[in-house]
């Protein structure tokens, strides 16, 4: 008798198969390789892509281990945010997909600012792109807005200090309670937008990622070119509110939309 569970085996197995391509592979060398039916293995694929361990690229339907498990420490051990973020990335390129503009992910830094972990950039030719690991303001972006919108009221002021703030652009709000007002709706409506505060020609829209208690997580936002984002401001928005609960899903969380 054998000690060996066989659906934890399979799973272990296809995980090592995956690892021994640098390429990765396809669902059909999958089964193939497993000897194990299409369906079931498309399951344990993508099993494992929503729980970041793996991902698929787009272009070549190959599945690969992610960076952060090649990582060693397993990643999430070693990096608060590395299961969160392997699990972004697919969601991420399928909203960057369906919007034709950049996304990227962000979380609490330090006092006053969030940070910027990950990003996909759109394969367009004029483009919004973020600086990875770049402090950005609370009060200014809709990263840091939606942030704030998720902690007790009674801390955003705290968090985003006492101003006045300096003018990133002649369209920041740099006024302490209109902020606060601001956020508020964000609150309200589960989503922000800054249009052209923190980048001149850029508008930002993002909502939060929500764990099962409705903490943040963190925040998907789109970067749109402004004139582009007037043309399809509630596509934008649904898209990137579905796909922060989407995220939050697979986190183990709620939707950002339907959470209190």
């Amino acid at each position: 008798m054998t000690d060996n569970v066989l659906s934890a085996a399979r799973v272990l197995d296809l995980v090592e198969l995956i690892a021994a391509s640098e390429d990765g592979v396809l669902l059909r060398e999958a089964t193939l390789r497993l000897n194990a039916p299409k369906s079931s293995t498309l399951m344990l694929l993508r099993t494992l892509v929503n729980r970041g361990y793996a991902y698929r690229d787009p272009l070549s339907d190959r599945y690969l281990l992610t960076d952060q498990y090649r990582g060693g420490a397993f990643g999430w051990v070693s990096d608060p945010y590395a299961r969160i973020v392997a699990t972004a990335r697919p969601v991420m390129e399928a909203l960057s997909h369906e919007l034709g503009e950049s996304v990227t992910f962000g979380v609490f830094d330090q006092p006053g600012h969030a940070r910027v972990l990950t990003q996909v950039v759109a394969d367009v030719e004029v483009r919004y792109t973020a600086a990875i690991g770049r402090p950005i303001p609370l009060y200014c972006t809709a990263i840091g807005r939606v942030l704030v919108s998720r902690r007790p009221r009674a801390d955003w002021a705290g968090l985003i200090g006492p101003g006045p703030f300096p003018a990133i652009t002649r369209h920041t709000v740099t006024d302490p309670e209109a902020v606060l007002q601001i956020i508020a709706r964000a609150r309200e409506e589960g989503h922000a937008i800054v249009m052209e505060e923190f980048a001149l020609g850029g508008t930002g829209v993002a909502a939060p990622v929500l764990d099962p208690q409705g903490h943040a997580l963190g925040a998907i936002n789109a970067g749109c070119v402004t004139p582009r984002f007037e043309e399809k401001r509630d596509r934008v928005v649904a898209a990137v509110m579905a796909a922060a609960g989407e995220l939050g899903r697979q986190m183990g969380g709620v939707p950002s939309e339907t959470a209190a």
